[in-house]
């Protein structure tokens, strides 16, 4: 049975650490290809998970240089997530990962679409609802210290919500074009152009719409007495497939990892008038050190040895070990004592008659 040392022990509680850690650096970041994000995301709605979406939120803010309640100004993307609910024969439609009052009420907004094309059925105007907001998405920037260089950009975006929880708020409208199909507009896009002109408004809307202004689209299909929520459009990017796994660590390692991030770079601007005085003196020190391992001939089986001497090290493998009556000999000194010798020693005597007895098997 293998004794208990702290060694031991120390290697034991730091191996999960050292292997989390390697995860959490080393982990590649493969993205969703577009020709499979419509897929993904219908596979993901259709199971009951979270489809998680990057939108530019600076479009969001009433004025850039300035900061109102509900919003973020270091936020750089609010990170929509997606969750379809169903309770009481309502379809709703979660936007955010804390369960708050962000919802779309797909169901509601459905009904009074239905209401309105019965009354304007002649205008042809689609029903456009009162601005609303989406209160308590999550939002993130990129510069967060432990969010590598190397990790997909909404990744590292992600990293720096799940870390500080910076929280936004989104102004948006539901519009119905027909029924059974509702879309999620951006309302500072929306309301000028909807109240300019109604009836022309809304081939204005798709003309001139951008990325972020069209958020979402969907359409509800009833069959029988069930009903099932279908993905048209979502909006942003999406994270890589790893990010759930990434979050999983950022909960253990999370408390710690960021330490060595805040901590050097205190001691570097600490030390900084001395740096230039410590590596000349750690160089100095290191040059003495390597040249008197060269002249002395430094022990071979160290490190620093094979570094300085590295001639010796390959003679020392080449080397072969020789053992006479009392123990090693070198094998220098034995093949110049044959040299010296003449190797008469390894001769054998011309007088010398050999018996053939040993063939002879009678």
């Amino acid at each position: 049975m293998p004794r208990v040392t702290p060694c031991r022990c120390f290697k034991l509680l730091a191996l999960p650490w050292i292997v989390m850690s390697g995860l959490w650096l080393f982990l590649p970041s493969p993205s969703i290809q577009p020709q499979q994000r419509d897929a993904y995301i219908e596979r993901k709605f259709a199971s009951g998970g979270t489809v998680i979406t990057a939108v530019d939120y600076r479009p969001f803010l009433r004025h850039p240089g300035r900061i109102y309640s509900g919003e973020c100004s270091e936020c750089s993307d609010a990170f929509i997530h997606w969750r379809q609910r169903t309770s009481g024969g309502k379809v709703t439609v979660d936007v955010s990962d804390s369960g708050s009052d962000a919802t779309v009420q797909v169901t509601d907004f459905l009904n009074l679409g239905a209401d309105w094309h019965e009354r304007n059925a002649t205008r042809g105007v689609p029903y456009v609802s009162d601005k609303f907001g989406l209160n308590d998405v999550p939002g993130g920037e990129l510069g967060e210290e432990v969010a590598m260089p190397w990790f997909q950009e909404v990744d590292q975006k992600l990293i720096d919500y799940n870390m500080h929880n910076m929280r936004v708020s989104l102004a948006v409208r539901a519009i119905v074009p027909k029924a059974g199909t509702l879309e999620i507009w951006r309302n500072a896009y929306v309301e000028p152009i909807w109240f300019d002109d109604p009836v022309s408004a809304y081939e204005k809307i798709l003309k001139n719409k951008t990325k972020t202004d069209h958020l979402a689209t969907f359409q509800l299909n009833k069959s029988g007495g069930s009903s099932k929520l279908a993905v048209l459009h979502l909006a942003g990017h999406l994270p890589s497939r790893t990010y759930p796994i990434r979050r999983a660590l950022l909960f253990p390692l999370g408390p710690f990892i960021g330490i060595p991030f805040v901590l050097i770079p205190s001691l570097v601007e600490v030390f900084s008038p001395f740096s230039y005085l410590v590596i000349i003196w750690l160089s100095a020190v290191a040059g003495i050190f390597c040249y008197r391992r060269m002249i002395e001939g430094g022990p071979i089986d160290t490190c620093i040895g094979g570094l300085c001497c590295p001639r010796r090290r390959r003679k020392e493998w080449q080397k072969t070990e020789v053992w006479g009556p009392t123990g090693p000999v070198d094998s220098k000194d034995l093949r110049r004592s044959f040299d010296e010798e003449g190797a008469i020693g390894l001769q054998r005597p011309q007088s010398v008659r050999l018996e053939k007895r040993w063939n002879n098997r009678n």
